[in-house]
Order: C-alpha cells, then sequence, then structure tokens
C-alpha cells in the first residue's frame, strides 16, 4: 500500500474554520478567503520562520499606492488573487519541515499567531499596534503569551480530536517516507506599475 499522502492546506483551512466559531477574537475573519500554503524550509534545527501571513492589500485595505520616482509620479497596483472563486485577502505560508519539529502546541500557537494578525477590520491589512513594532506590539513576550492563552482557552473546548491530528504528525515518519505532504503552493502577488506621470 502506498504511504499517505496529507493535504496540510485542507487541514488548517478546517481548523481555521473552527477557530473561527469557537474563538471570539477570530469571529471577523471569513475562511474562505484566507489561504493556506506551504513552502519548504532548507536550514535544519528549529531556529528561523515556522509560517508567515503575506496581507493582499496595502495599509488601510486599499490595492493601489503612488510613490515618486525622479520626474515621475508612479501608480502600482497589486493584482487579485482569487481561488475557488474566492478573492483572497490573505495567504498564510507553513515552512515544511520546520514547523514539523515543533511541539503539538507550538504548532497550534503557531496557525493562532498568524490568523491573531489578521486585521479586526477584515480589509486585506494586518492588525496595527501602536508604536514602531505594529505587527506585535509593545512587547513580542506578550503577544505570544497572549497566544498561548488563546490556544488553551480553545482546546478547553475539546475541539474533535481528529481535526488536530495533523497537527502531530512526525518529522522522522514523513523523512523516512512514512507519509506525503501535499498542498497550495502560490506565488505571492507582488505590486505591478499601471500608470506613470510626469510632474
Amino acid at each position: 500500500m502506498p504511504p499517505t499522502t496529507i493535504d496540510l492546506s485542507i487541514h488548517l483551512n478546517a481548523l481555521c474554520k473552527d477557530l473561527i466559531l469557537r474563538v471570539p477574537e477570530f469571529g471577523h475573519i471569513d475562511p474562505c478567503r484566507v489561504l493556506f500554503t506551504l513552502a519548504r524550509s532548507r536550514s535544519t534545527g528549529t531556529h528561523g520562520v515556522y509560517a508567515r501571513i503575506c496581507p493582499l492589500r496595502l495599509p488601510g485595505g486599499t490595492n493601489e499606492t503612488s510613490r515618486r520616482r525622479g520626474q515621475y509620479l508612479e501608480t502600482l497596483r497589486l493584482p487579485p488573487l482569487t481561488y475557488q472563486g474566492n478573492d483572497i485577502l490573505y495567504l498564510i505560508t507553513i515552512m515544511i519541515p520546520r514547523f514539523l519539529r515543533l511541539t503539538f502546541e507550538q504548532r497550534l500557537q503557531t496557525v493562532i499567531h498568524e490568523l491573531y494578525h489578521i486585521s479586526e477590520a477584515f480589509d486585506g491589512d494586518i492588525r496595527r499596534f501602536a508604536g514602531r513594532n505594529f505587527a506585535h506590539g509593545s512587547s513580542r513576550q506578550k503577544y505570544n503569551l497572549k497566544m498561548a492563552e488563546l490556544a488553551r482557552n480553545y482546546l478547553k473546548q475539546e475541539p474533535a480530536p481528529g481535526l488536530l491530528s495533523f497537527l502531530q504528525l512526525s518529522e522522522t515518519d514523513w523523512d523516512q517516507g512514512g507519509f506525503h505532504i501535499s498542498g497550495l503552493k502560490v506565488p505571492v502577488p507582488k505590486l505591478k506599475l499601471i500608470a506613470r506621470k510626469k510632474l
């Protein structure tokens, strides 16, 4: 019998939907407009990025910006990204196999961490805190403690064990061919020049 193939994008989307139902802080999120993708982590060990979120709108939720370049004023636009008929506002990318080196609790907190970055307006921008560190607030430690609290509160509600089983996958089993991992791989949309006028 060939090894089982596990589609992490599908499992992560299912987890996202359950978190939205059970965690009030995520009630503003539309899971159909959040896309979970995979990327390969090359370095060994546990140091480095485990996941990242890419907002597909600029600050304020707009998809256009202007900049001055020499004697010209340029207008740039982020192209739309659609998936299964939905206009995607956020890409969340999980780094494999580095993600598999985390504990069950750390993996859950990582997913929650990225979802918490989503703007409360759900406009394609990220949640912005006051001060220079607008992504995590005045203290990264406090941010992480908040994520741990959200994870504990979620687990107290006893979500279906099958829903979370993918968070216990073994890197060793994967490395030895015990199962295959699949998932979406989507290039990040880049700003495109749409207009230029001389000042």
